[in-house]
C-alpha cells in the first residue's frame, strides 16, 4: 500500500485486533479528527488537539470528552506551560492533503483556562514567526527546565516534493524567539527536552532522531526502520524515548543511546503520546479508509489508554 504520506507500507493491525489480546489497553474516545498532542492536566484529565475540528479537547473518565476552545484553523499540540497557560501550536489548518475552511496564522497560542476547565477567551497569539520569516507550519512543543518553550516549524506535509525548510524555535519565557537549528528539507515533528537542557527532535521524512546539547551542534542519535515513520517523541524520567512510530503499531522505546528496547503494541496509527505516572495515553489516527479522498477529514481517530 502507498500511503498517503508518500510512503509504501504494511499496514499494522487494528486497534480491534491488539486489544483482544491485549486487556491493558482501551479505547477511552474515539470518533476524533486528527487527535494530536496530549498532555496530562493537574487534575488527571486529558488535553489534546483535534486538528480537523480546531478545537482543544479534553478527556476524563466522568465526563469523557469536552471542549475546552475552539481555536480554528489546525492545532496540533497543547502542553501547559509552567505560567498556567495552555500553549497550542496553530499550524494554520492543515494535516496532509486537507485544509481547514477556517485558515488562520501558523502561530504559537496560549489560551489562558478558567476553574471550569475551559478557555476563558480567544487564544493569545506569542509569535507567529521568527528572524523575519513566518512560521510554515507548527507541529509540536516542549518546555525546557528555565521554562522556555521549544517547537517544531515544520512546514506542509509532502514528501515527495518537499518545498519548506524545517526550523527548532526556541522562545524565550518574555515571548523572544530565536532558530535553535536549521533542519532543512526533513519535517521536523515531535520535540522533547530533558531536565539538563538537552534537545530531541524527530524528523519525518529521514526517520532521524537528532539530540542537541547545550552549547552543542545537532548530532544524530539514531535512525529508524522505515515503518516506524516519527510522528513524535517524549522523554521518560529514566531517559528512556518514546516514539509513536506511525506504522510500527505502536509506541516505539528507545534507550538513551537510541536503541530500541521495546514496542508497546497499540495497533492502528498512533500520532503522539503522553505519560501519566503508570499509565500511557496514545492519540490515534484511527482506520483510515485508504480509497476515500485524501483531502477529507476521517472522523476516525481514538484516545488509548495504556496501563504500564
Amino acid at each position: 500500500m502507498v500511503n498517503d504520506r508518500g510512503l509504501t507500507v504494511k499496514r499494522a493491525p487494528s486497534w480491534a485486533t491488539i486489544v483482544g489480546d491485549m486487556s491493558q489497553l482501551r479505547c477511552v474516545a474515539e470518533r476524533l479528527g486528527h487527535p494530536q498532542g496530549p498532555d496530562v492536566a493537574a487534575d488527571g484529565s486529558v488535553v489534546f488537539a483535534e486538528t480537523y475540528t480546531g478545537r482543544i479537547l479534553r478527556w476524563d473518565a466522568v465526563r469523557g470528552i469536552t471542549t475546552v476552545a475552539d481555536v480554528g484553523g489546525g492545532p496540533n499540540a497543547a502542553r501547559f506551560g509552567p505560567d498556567g497557560f495552555l500553549y497550542v501550536t496553530q499550524n494554520g489548518g492543515q494535516a496532509a492533503q486537507w485544509r481547514s475552511s477556517r485558515q488562520r496564522t501558523p502561530a504559537l497560542q496560549r489560551l489562558l483556562l478558567g476553574d471550569d476547565g475551559t478557555a476563558t477567551g480567544p487564544p493569545q497569539t506569542v509569535l507567529t514567526g521568527v528572524a523575519g520569516v513566518s512560521f510554515c507550519a507548527p507541529h509540536d512543543l516542549a518546555f525546557g527546565p528555565d521554562g522556555t518553550v521549544y517547537l517544531t516549524d515544520s512546514g506542509a506535509w509532502d514528501p515527495e516534493r518537499r518545498p519548506d525548510q524545517g526550523r527548532i524555535i526556541a522562545v524565550d519565557p518574555d515571548g523572544t524567539g530565536r532558530v535553535v537549528a536549521e533542519t532543512g528539507a526533513t519535517f521536523p515533528s515531535g520535540v522533547a527536552v530533558d531536565a539538563e537542557g538537552t534537545l530531541l527532535w524527530c524528523e519525518c521524512y529521514t526517520n532521524r532522531v537528532i539530540r542537541l546539547r547545550p552549547g552543542g551542534v545537532p548530532e544524530v542519535l539514531c535512525t529508524l526502520p522505515e515503518e516506524q515513520l516519527p510522528e513524535s517523541l517524549l522523554l521518560g524520567a529514566d531517559g528512556t524515548i518514546w516514539i509513536a512510530g506511525l506504522f510500527a503499531g505502536g509506541i516505539v522505546v528507545l534507550d538513551s543511546r537510541g536503541r530500541q528496547i521495546d514496542l508497546i503494541e497499540t495497533g492502528g496509527l498512533p500520532l503522539n503520546c503522553v505519560l501519566s505516572g503508570k499509565t500511557l495515553y496514545v492519540t490515534d489516527l484511527g482506520d483510515y479508509d485508504d480509497d476515500r479522498p485524501d483531502d477529507e477529514a476521517q472522523m476516525v481517530g481514538r484516545l488509548l489508554e495504556v496501563a504500564l
